[in-house]
């Protein structure tokens, strides 16, 4: 299950995160993180309720021709899923997995925010603390763009920046793998 703890961010994120939620407040905006740290099973379900057995074999093929056949391994274990689209990140994809990314809303008396259309001032307020504090902030992408994420890097696939055995390495040392 994936945590809303700050504690469970990398040190550097945890520092990034809190300085993000007394920006927010200072501005009068109250923030929830609602996920930080999501292990790999989690994002491996995530990814697989939405999509159909041939895309699910797919990547898991692509993976493995990539020398990532460990994270194919934990798409393949979690089995079939249903439900609505939540994510393009398999496992391994997504900076959640390295405790370097969270989620969050801003909250009206209690109220999560969901609609950026609604509340745009709320949600400019929290990726600017975002950006001030150094962060990448996906309301800010184009194409998917996803206001409540906030990362410590930039780029959407850490596969696309580390080679598998720095992957396998990193995942192991955070007690992921």
């Amino acid at each position: 299950m994936a945590s809303r703890k700050i504690e469970d961010l990398v040190p550097e994120v945890q520092e990034k995160a809190k300085t993000v939620v007394e920006k927010c407040r200072s501005a009068g905006v109250d923030l929830l993180i609602y996920c930080t740290l999501r292990g790999l099973d989690e994002q491996a379900i995530l990814y697989r309720q939405s999509r159909t057995r041939s895309e699910i074999i797919s990547k898991m093929d692509k993976l493995r021709q990539r020398g990532y056949g460990f994270l194919a391994d934990i798409i393949d274990s979690v089995g079939p899923q249903s439900g609505p689209h939540v994510t393009n990140a398999a496992p391994g994809e997504s900076w959640h997995n390295y405790a370097e990314a969270w989620d969050a809303v801003p909250l009206i008396n209690g109220k999560a925010m969901w609609s950026y259309d609604e509340n745009k001032q709320l949600w400019q307020v929290y990726g600017n603390a975002v950006a001030e504090a150094g962060l990448d902030w996906a309301g800010n992408w184009t194409g998917f763009v996803e206001h409540p994420h906030a990362q410590l890097r930039k780029g959407g696939n850490p596969l696309t920046l580390h080679e598998p055995d720095e992957i396998k390495e990193i995942l192991i040392s955070n007690g992921l793998l």
